[in-house]
């Protein structure tokens, strides 16, 4: 699920030549360093795959509590909220970060103009630590100007007899042309 939302924040930040489309144009967003700020939804906790379970029995009741508030807060339904700065470079931008071989996503372009992208997948394979669940995206992104990226998403994961639901708001600000030693 992690890497679902890295790869929508990496696409988010600058205009992604996906090649799958054909007819994708690039947007128009300046590259370098930029701050990005995302809030997540997600609601539908799986049950606790059985390795986890063990790790949760070995914890005092202290430490377990605490980690069933985390896990609740975070799938529960609670807003999660972070910001981080990302480099983007010239070949990441013309690479194309959706397609991870370990998550067998196929992503389809439903619009692309210099402002405006629409990404989907369907049955993408992802959320390793979940237990596999099969999930759809939709990601859509704003251009409000070069220096300036806001979109959404939604996305449904169903496996092991669960189904979660998820959707995020992202806006992302250039901070600079260059990107200091060491920022990803």
């Amino acid at each position: 699920m992690r890497k679902i939302l890295s790869a929508t924040v990496v696409c988010l930040l600058a205009g992604v030549v996906l090649l799958a489309a054909g007819k994708v144009q690039p947007l128009n967003v300046k590259t370098g360093l930029w701050q990005v700020t995302l809030t997540t939804t997600m609601s539908g906790l799986p049950d606790i795959p059985p390795e986890m379970q063990a790790r949760l029995d070995q914890m005092t009741p202290e430490q377990r509590a605490k980690m069933e508030a985390m896990m609740k807060s975070r799938f529960g339904g609670t807003p999660q909220s972070s910001s981080y700065k990302k480099c983007v470079t010239k070949e990441e931008l013309e690479s194309n970060p959706w397609n991870k071989p370990e998550e067998k996503c196929d992503w389809t372009v439903v619009n692309s103009t210099g402002s405006e992208m629409e990404v989907k997948t369907t049955s993408c394979t992802a959320g390793k630590n979940l237990g596999m669940m099969q999930t759809d995206v939709d990601l859509k992104i704003h251009v409000v100007d070069s220096e300036n990226v806001q979109a959404t998403m939604q996305l449904t994961s169903n496996g092991n007899g669960t189904t979660m639901k998820g959707s995020g708001t992202y806006t992302g600000k250039w901070l600079a042309a260059s990107c200091p030693a060491g920022t990803n």
